[in-house]
């Protein structure tokens, strides 16, 4: 719910959100999410290049009324970045003007479609009303735990606690110190199982015939976001809740060449 009323009422007020106007974008989009029975009601861009070079797509909504928001960043023809300079602005050269008509920024209809497919595939596989769930077991998990030890006087004396049992404190100490193994074993199995989710959405969206699309639309993501192509494997693995690009590129890479 607070998603929801996130993205329909406080986002507006730092961001502007337009809808997708009518044309072949919009047709293809749609085209696309009724392929795969997804209930889409409105497309919308969000003026997100005010803030940064990020590129993203994402949806919301409640079940038959789902939005799909697209970041001008992601699109080529809405990026403030290819837009041609005003004529006559003050201090703009040959060399400028070169560099601006050079550097694109943003996917072309197909790659967008292809993220948006990668986007769809976690609905379509339930990946967020599985991390809906994960994420109140854990809940669930840890107050029922935090009502077994708050009882423990031993866990109080441990810190200096001896007549008393403030509760406030017992909290700090239940989260803060006795659960910090346990999250740091969550995190690490939420990281693996979000890469695992990751692969299983470009999966979708291969099956859906957009590999090429999407194998050139990570690509250009990684190069607008600024991102590092090669990582640590290690490092990596622990810490990354999406794979690094080339792993990606690899696995879409014997459907691309199909």
């Amino acid at each position: 719910v607070l998603v929801t009323i996130y993205a329909d009422y406080i986002a507006p007020l730092f961001d502007k959100f337009i809808p997708l106007p009518e044309g072949e974008l919009k047709q293809q989009i749609e085209t696309m999410a009724k392929s795969i029975d997804f209930p889409l009601t409105k497309v919308y861009v969000v003026e997100g290049s005010k803030r940064s070079s990020h590129s993203n797509a994402y949806f919301y909504g409640f079940f038959k009324n789902k939005r799909i928001v697209l970041f001008d960043t992601l699109l080529e023809d809405y990026s403030a970045l290819n837009k041609e300079p005003a004529e006559g602005e003050d201090g703009e050269n040959e060399e400028t003007k070169s560099k601006t008509k050079n550097k694109k920024q943003g996917c072309k209809n197909e790659e967008v479609l292809a993220v948006l497919g990668h986007e769809l595939g976690h609905w379509k596989l339930g990946h967020t009303v599985k991390n809906i769930i994960i994420s109140q077991m854990n809940s669930f998990l840890c107050f029922f735990l935090f009502a077994v030890l708050i009882g423990q006087k031993e866990l109080f004396a441990a810190f200096g606690f001896y007549d008393t049992q403030p509760t406030l404190i017992g909290l700090m100490i239940i989260f803060q110190f006795i659960f910090s193994p346990y999250n740091e074993v969550l995190s690490f199995c939420l990281t693996v199982l979000s890469r695992r989710f990751e692969f299983q959405a470009d999966a979708f969206a291969k099956e859906l015939g957009k590999a090429k699309d999407l194998y050139s639309a990570l690509i250009k993501l990684n190069k607008d976001n600024l991102g590092f192509p090669v990582s640590d494997w290690i490092f990596s693995m622990w810490h990354y809740s999406h794979p690094p690009l080339l792993e990606r590129l690899q696995a879409l890479k014997e459907a691309k060449q199909e």
